[in-house]
Formats: structure tokens, C-alpha cells, sequence
């Protein structure tokens, strides 16, 4: 005589809920071997032990329950199996791919922080720095309430368009302006999108590769300009021979409990 367990036997020997079976056969994943009309009562045979065991494989290896009854439906199809397999194969290496991406922007902010901590806050060095790539918009008002929200677009703009980059903000400063007036003059707003980038559009701009005076900062944003005093006062005393303008790149920006906001920052100029 064929021996059937309760649907509460079933659920012990399986460490599976009496809620998480009739769920099961809700929607067609697991159906009872033997149901009693007279009680209601569900019955399972041995055999179904062999079903629960691919369902768990299936879950471990993250399909979902309409891919997992697909399995059940289909378990004498091999071909059936190995398409649901391939697809769930694929869509692994696209999470990996992602957690990858986020595993290295982490790294690449913990190295950031660490380095300026290392060099020491409004302290001026010389970094070498390689090529280059920012994405330029001409925006100048750096500090109104129509600039916050254009930079918003720009960077919902850049995420949609560009893969895996460091999305900082900066700003090209005058030094002219800054030499002649000792104004801090913003010319336009850049992304910046990292190292030997090969994204092409007509508003990317190259930044060359060489030595760089670096000051980093962390303060809010509207103050920067104080900090622009201390790298040209190191300029002038040191006859440092400059290159173009400033960048004034931005790292991480975040706000305390008390609601104030504090950016690592740095600001550098190509040398000679």
C-alpha cells in the first residue's frame, strides 16, 4: 500500500511551512498526490519529495517561482531546463556585472578619501594626474536655484548615457580672474568620467595628462572660494609656472544631522 504524508509531515521532513506548500500548489509548482474530498485534507507521496528537492535547486540558484513551475511543468524536457538555465545564467553575470561596477566606485571613493586624508587637508601638492574626460555644459551661475536644477538634468543625463563613471561635478575657475581681480570666476560645469574614458560626443573634454597642483578641502561649496586664496598665495611665493585654469572638482557631499552641507573637494591647475 502506497504510504502519503500530511501536508504538516510533508512540511517537517522538508523544513517547509504548511503555508509555503498550499502556496505551492496555488499556483501550480507542487499539487498534492492525494486530497480527500470528504475532509479536505492534502496528502503527499514519496515522489513529491523528488519535486521539493528541484524546486529548493531552483531557488538557490535564484529563479523565481513562475521559472521554477515552468521546471516542474516541464521536469522530462532537458531542452526546456537548459533554456531556463542559460537565462538564468545570463542574468547572474548581469547582476555580477552590476555589484562589480559598485564594488569599484566604493573603492575608488575609499581611495580618494584615504589619499586626501594621507596629503592633509588645505595642504598644496603636486599630483600627477592621467588623461582625462569631462563632459562640459555651459552653466555659470553656480550658486542659483535655476543652476541646481539644471544639474539635476545633467546628471539624470549623464547616468542614462554613460556606463561605470565617477560622476563628480566640477567647475572650470578663471585664473586670470582669479590673478587680475581675485574673483572666483565659474566658466562652465563638468562630469567628471574618469581615466583613458573613450566616450565620444561633441561636448567631452579632454584633460591632459601631467602635474597638477592639488589642494583638497571639505567644506560647503559656497565657500570655496577661501580656499583659492591659500593655492595662489603658494603660487606666487613659489613661482609656480601655471597652465590654464582651475578645476574645482567635487568627491562626495553629504549633510550632517544638523543639516548643514560639507563637500571633499579639491581644487588643482596644470604646472610646467
Amino acid at each position: 500500500m502506497k504510504k502519503y504524508l500530511s501536508i504538516g509531515q510533508m512540511g517537517k521532513l522538508n523544513n517547509l511551512s504548511v503555508q509555503t506548500l498550499r502556496h505551492y500548489e496555488k499556483i501550480g509548482i507542487l499539487k498534492p498526490s492525494y486530497i480527500n474530498n470528504e475532509t479536505g485534507y492534502r496528502y503527499y507521496s514519496m515522489k513529491d519529495f523528488n519535486t521539493i528537492d528541484l524546486i529548493k535547486q531552483c531557488k538557490a540558484m535564484g529563479l523565481s517561482l513562475e521559472e521554477i513551475k515552468e521546471v516542474t511543468n516541464n521536469y522530462t524536457s532537458l531542452e526546456s531546463i537548459v533554456d531556463i538555465l542559460d537565462n538564468q545564467k545570463k542574468i547572474i553575470e548581469e547582476k555580477i556585472k552590476a555589484l562589480e561596477n559598485i564594488k569599484n566606485k566604493i573603492v575608488n571613493l575609499e581611495n580618494k578619501i584615504d589619499f586626501s586624508l594621507e596629503k592633509g587637508i588645505n595642504e598644496v601638492f603636486v599630483k600627477r594626474n592621467e588623461e582625462r574626460k569631462f563632459i562640459q555644459y555651459n552653466f555659470t551661475d553656480r550658486f542659483s536655484d535655476e543652476f541646481e536644477i539644471n544639474l539635476r538634468k545633467i546628471l539624470l543625463e549623464v547616468e542614462k548615457n554613460y556606463e561605470n563613471i565617477k560622476a563628480e561635478v566640477a567647475f572650470t575657475v578663471s585664473y586670470e580672474d582669479l590673478y587680475k581681480f581675485k574673483k572666483v570666476e565659474c566658466k562652465n560645469v563638468m562630469i567628471n568620467l574618469g581615466e583613458n574614458a573613450d566616450y565620444e560626443d561633441d561636448k567631452i573634454i579632454t584633460m591632459a595628462s601631467g602635474n597638477y597642483l592639488t589642494m583638497y578641502f571639505d567644506d560647503t561649496y559656497r565657500d570655496s572660494g577661501k580656499y583659492y586664496d591659500i593655492i595662489m598665495n603658494y603660487i606666487k611665493n613659489n613661482n609656480v609656472k601655471t597652465i590654464g585654469d582651475f578645476n574645482e572638482i567635487y568627491i562626495m557631499t553629504r549633510v550632517g544631522n544638523d543639516g548643514k552641507e560639507k563637500s571633499l573637494g579639491q581644487i588643482e591647475i596644470l604646472i610646467d
